[in-house]
């Protein structure tokens, strides 16, 4: 029996970078690869508890989940947000280029292949100077991956500055069928918050650095969704819809307790009658447009499925969660946190109100549900462009001359979705292409295999 490949994968320590590379581990293991999975210390943690409350230890035994620990002791009294920035700084790459050093003296378990996050672009640099094989994994769009490679190219023509502010204002498109981007929205430009925009700038020349260095740029779209953007980017690999793929029932790298309940409430309603409104794990509302939400939902009077988390708005005070609760108890359903795939896989579900993050739009385009695009900063513009613009399955939520979106505007353009048939019909068709793509002969598929055999040759 010959040596079993050995990929070392490394997200940057967020929930919607974890999860789809996490995916993307998994189907590695079912090809016969073992992988380890190096995480920020607190991203371990909780992913080693969910992956225990959901019992799923066996399907997962050859993923080897590792921490990046650095200096840390018993009493590390460090915020979460202080070891993500620590992990993303290059002085994470002293321990992970122990790790490395320590499997591959342990015998037969080389590492073969290092699988990273581009923003972790150091990553990718100095494994290349080890001569070990090299992919970045691109967590959202060709399109957005796009732009960033012309970030290079925008600063040498003096169309943004070194911090990614826009020196002119200038349509930039990329092959036609792209949307259009202008320089004072590209998706980097989400925050004047100085601070923001240093990170910003990093990532962008990391993102970058790390494309460079990597032999393939593997990225979870398919052919097929951005046909434009696959052709204009050399050495990519595109292999989703990564979680429609998923067959286990607990979509791995899922890093906050669900609330499974839901889906027994879902198996009670009507057929296309439920708007399951979710927001990713960052999205935060201000008071103001908190209450516009509720009072959209009690306009549109349908059963909904709503996902608030704890920290949804910093001014949600117990109190103030147990009133609205109470007073929209009537009309649905809400819960911390939901299986999202399988929610939006359920027959009940009408339509998908989204802050159009990347995973939340595979998921979606994949499930076949309509889309309300409500996006909350970076690349959520951009991809709600291709929602409504292009693939043309869903509509916008506009704000109001004050930035809010008003009850009005959401109980309006809900009604105006769901009485769209050719949304629905348009939805259905990316639903069947979707599949087609990681069935067997389809062009994810294929690329897969082609990921694979290199890993092996």
């Amino acid at each position: 029996m010959g040596k079993v490949p050995h990929v070392l994968v490394v997200p940057l320590p967020a929930q919607g970078h974890v999860m789809p590379l996490m995916s993307f581990a998994q189907r590695l293991v079912d090809h016969g690869v073992k992988v380890t999975f190096v995480n920020a210390e607190f991203i371990h943690k909780k992913l080693v508890s969910s992956l225990i409350n959901h019992k799923e230890e066996k399907e997962d035994r050859r993923i080897h989940l590792v921490p990046i620990t650095g200096e840390s002791n018993i009493n590390d009294d460090r915020t979460d947000e202080q070891i993500f920035y620590e992990f993303i700084s290059e002085n994470t790459q002293i321990h992970l280029e122990k790790l490395i050093n320590t499997i591959n003296e342990s015998g037969n378990e080389k590492i073969d292949c290092v699988v990273a996050d581009p923003y972790l672009g150091w990553t990718l640099e100095f494994t290349e100077k080890l001569g070990i094989k090299r992919a970045a994994f691109w967590n959202i769009s060709l399109s957005a991956l796009a732009f960033t490679l012309l970030v290079p190219k925008l600063l040498e023509e003096g169309v943004i500055d070194d911090k990614g502010y826009p020196m002119k204002e200038e349509n930039i498109r990329l092959p036609p069928s792209m949307p259009a981007m202008s320089s004072v929205d590209f998706y980097w430009g989400f925050s004047d918050d100085i601070k923001l925009r240093e990170i910003l700038s990093k990532f962008l020349d990391k993102a970058n650095k790390g494309a460079k260095a990597a032999n393939w740029i593997v990225c979870n779209s398919w052919c097929e969704l951005e046909p434009a953007s696959n052709d204009f980017i050399p050495n990519i690999l595109t292999i989703g819809p990564l979680l429609a793929s998923e067959q286990l029932g607990h979509p791995t790298g899922q890093l906050l307790p669900e609330d499974s309940t839901c889906l027994t409430w879902l198996d009670q309603q009507p057929a296309q009658s439920v708007i399951y409104l979710a927001f990713g794990s960052t999205t935060i509302f201000n008071k103001s447009q908190f209450n516009e939400l509720v009072h959209g939902l009690e306009l549109v009077n349908r059963p909904f499925l709503w996902v608030v988390r704890s920290d949804f708005t910093d001014e949600l005070s117990s109190l103030y969660t147990d009133s609205f609760k109470v007073r929209l108890a009537h009309y649905g359903k809400i819960v911390d946190w939901a299986p999202q795939q399988k929610v939006l896989a359920h027959p009940s579900i009408a339509c998908f109100v989204t802050h159009c993050g990347w995973s939340s739009v595979v998921e979606g385009v994949s499930m076949g549900v309509p889309l309300l695009g409500w996006p909350y900063f970076s690349d959520h513009f951009h991809n709600q462009n291709y929602i409504c613009d292009i693939w043309k399955v869903g509509l916008r939520l506009d704000k109001d001359e004050n930035g809010v979106v008003t009850g009005t505007e959401i109980n309006k353009k809900v009604q105006e979705l769901l009485g769209n048939e050719g949304i629905r019909s348009r939805a259905n068709k990316l639903k069947d292409v979707a599949k087609r793509t990681v069935s067997e002969g389809g062009s994810s598929s294929e690329h897969f295999k082609d990921f694979i055999n290199w890993i092996k040759g």
